[in-house]
C-alpha cells in the first residue's frame, strides 16, 4: 500500500479551507425557487385496495398547478375563504397526473357507487393527514367498471383539482366489490 504525500493532504486541506472562507465572504445572489428553499415542503401518497386487498404499493402522486396555488393562497393570502380538499374521485382516463395543469379528472366516474365523495380525515401526527373513502359498487348492470385514477378536489361535483394518480394497475369492478382510496398528505 502506497503512503499519501502529506504536502497533498495538506494542500487539500488549506484549498478546502480556503473555498469555504471565500464562499462564506462573497454574498451569492441564490433566486428564490422550490430547489432553493428548504425548510417547506408538500407531498402526498396514494394507497389502493380492492375488498381489502392492495392492488400495489402506496404510491406518490402528482399535484396540480391549481393545487400549488390553493397551497400558496392558504398560506399567503388566506382570508378564511375556500372550501378544504377533503373529495375523493375515481375515473377510468388516461391520466391523472399530467399535464399537471388540468382542472377536471379525465372520465371521471359519475355513477355506481363510484361517485365522488367526501374522505374521511384523519390526522396522522403533526403536518400530516389522512383522506380515506371505501366506495362500493352497486346498481351496475354486469359490473366491469374499470379505474385506473385517483384525484383529490375542494368541492363534490366541481371545484380545484388539487392532485391526482394514476393506478399502478388498472382494477374491474363488479357490483358489490369494495375499492378503498387512502391519500397521506404532509408538510414538512
Amino acid at each position: 500500500m502506497k503512503k499519501l504525500n502529506k504536502n497533498y493532504v495538506i494542500e487539500a486541506i488549506l484549498v478546502a479551507v480556503a473555498v469555504v472562507a471565500i464562499y462564506s465572504i462573497v454574498q451569492v445572489n441564490v433566486p428564490l425557487t422550490s430547489a432553493a428553499v428548504s425548510g417547506v415542503d408538500i407531498g402526498s401518497s396514494v394507497c389502493i385496495y380492492l375488498n381489502n386487498q392492495p392492488i400495489g404499493p402506496c404510491t406518490h402522486n402528482a399535484m396540480m398547478d391549481g393545487g400549488r396555488d390553493f397551497v400558496k393562497t392558504l398560506i399567503g393570502n388566506w382570508s378564511g375563504g375556500g372550501n378544504p380538499v377533503k373529495y375523493i374521485a375515481l375515473g377510468n382516463g388516461s391520466s391523472a397526473e399530467s399535464p399537471t395543469s388540468q382542472t377536471t379528472l379525465n372520465l371521471e366516474i359519475g355513477d355506481c357507487g363510484l361517485t365522488r365523495a367526501e374522505g374521511a380525515y384523519a390526522s396522522v401526527n403533526v403536518g400530516n393527514w389522512s383522506l380515506s373513502k371505501q366506495f362500493t359498487v352497486a346498481g351496475c348492470a354486469g359490473g366491469n367498471i374499470v379505474v385506473s385514477t385517483t384525484a383529490l378536489f375542494n368541492n363534490s361535483a366541481t371545484g380545484m383539482m388539487f392532485a391526482g394518480k394514476n393506478f399502478s394497475n388498472n382494477v374491474t369492478l363488479m357490483n358489490g366489490d369494495q375499492l378503498n382510496i387512502t391519500w397521506y398528505i404532509w408538510v414538512t
